[in-house]
């Protein structure tokens, strides 16, 4: 009898060590969002310097065939792979290769000028921090013509969100072609699409003004001075020293079953597509491989980094601008080199949002925590998924601390 009660105490105390490990917490709490919330699927990573802390998917990659979102479920992650933009030119400035305030035309086999100035020169910095005066065309629409569908988009108004039929008018006509010829449609005066509206009015290096095309002008600069695409250069020197072996650039490399499938907020399965200008947002990658990016963002602004050095780190990831590059709307954040950077200076982030994919990452200045998100749907226009998704980083942020301090405490015994 005393033997039995020795075995349900121990049991009990198991139990009750279980409910307090913070592991377990998580697990449970982001179950319950997955649960309740109609996202098909999504994966999560905690990181600190040293260690992955959690990572883990929730609900279905596939939701018709009730496959399982894995922390190895790969997708596309929009606008977070920027930062690699960023990364890389960083290790061409290391290497004196390239000059931050040098101007672009100096790296071009083409030329580009704001025809509003047109003897103001547009620098590789004003690129990087999205201050080049260039535009993704009259109401950011030419930047939908990158977008390449596997099976041409034929839907009806009425099957979309609302909003979405003008882009999927666009999906339906793209033609795959260079990053070059892309650019010069764009920016030079004997492109398809040339049209001073594809420039700001305001002098270059005067005005924030986001431009997924501008960001990959800077990568094809990258690619002049590299001589080698982006795509190879990058594989070299970031996702192979990093060993993220899922990561891919084009959706034809995933080993098949690999990939998430993407819907639209309204549930409406898309085709898998990349980008003529990948570089602004093509990047497909698993939670767990971009944990170790993650981790290498953390080393890096502690300075143990064996690929950039922390003066790198932290010239990508402090305030570039001011209130003055903001003069529409309020300074609310500051923005790094690809990153954004609140004004107190203390996180760093970036998110991601493109026709099926919704992404997020936040680490700290001090660099002891990371966090990352990654849901194979769109969020807009649908505040369901806007509240799980905010659920989601919620649960991550409250129990992150806990997670560090656990590894802290492991590490110490």
């Amino acid at each position: 009898m005393k033997k039995v009660s020795v075995i349900i105490m121990h049991l009990l105390l198991s139990l009750g060590a279980s409910a307090q490990n913070p592991v377990d917490t998580l697990t449970a709490q982001l179950t319950k969002i997955s649960d309740a919330s109609s996202l098909p699927g999504f994966a999560v990573a905690i990181v600190s310097q040293d260690q992955v802390l959690y990572t883990k998917g929730f609900g279905y990659a596939d939701v018709a065939s009730k496959k399982a979102f894995t922390e190895n479920t790969s997708q596309n992650i929009g606008s977070i792979t920027k930062t690699l933009i960023a990364f890389s030119l960083m290790k061409l400035v290391e290497e004196g290769t390239i000059k931050l305030d040098a101007p672009i035309n100096q790296y071009l086999p083409f030329s580009i000028h704001n025809p509003h100035f047109p003897n103001v020169p547009i620098t590789v910095r004003q690129l990087v921090t999205h201050t080049s005066s260039l535009t993704d065309g009259l109401d950011d629409m030419l930047i939908e013509k990158s977008y390449l569908f596997k099976t041409k988009p034929d839907y009806k108004a009425e099957q979309l969100p609302e909003g979405y039929a003008a882009y999927f008018d666009i999906y339906k006509t793209n033609e795959s072609m260079s990053i070059e010829e892309f650019l010069i449609n764009t920016y030079c005066p004997s492109g398809d699409w040339y049209e001073t509206q594809n420039f700001l009015k305001q002098e270059p290096g005067e005005n924030y003004h986001y431009s997924n095309i501008g960001a990959t002008l800077l990568a094809f600069v990258i690619e002049q001075v590299a001589g080698q695409s982006f795509s190879d250069y990058t594989s070299k020197f970031i996702l192979k020293p990093l060993k993220m072996n899922d990561s891919y650039w084009h959706y034809s490399q995933v080993p098949s079953g690999d990939m998430a499938s993407l819907y639209m907020s309204n549930g409406l399965l898309i085709s898998p597509y990349t980008l003529v200008t990948y570089p602004d947002g093509g990047l497909i990658t698993s939670i767990a491989d971009f944990a170790v990016y993650l981790q290498e963002m953390i080393k890096g602004i502690n300075g143990n980094s064996h690929l950039l050095k922390q003066a790198s780190f932290k010239e990508m990831m402090s305030n570039q601008l001011t209130q003055v590059h903001f003069p529409q709307g309020q300074f609310e954040t500051s923005k790094g080199m690809m990153w954004y950077v609140n004004p107190e200076g203390d996180n760093i982030s970036m998110n991601g949002a493109d026709p099926g994919v919704s992404t997020y990452t936040l680490f700290t200045t001090a660099g002891n925590m990371g966090i990352a998100i990654f849901v194979n749907t769109s969020l807009y226009d649908n505040e369901a998924h806007e509240d799980s998704f905010r659920a989601i980083r919620g649960a991550l942020l409250q129990n992150a601390g806990k997670l560090l301090k656990q590894q802290e405490k492991e590490s110490a015994g």
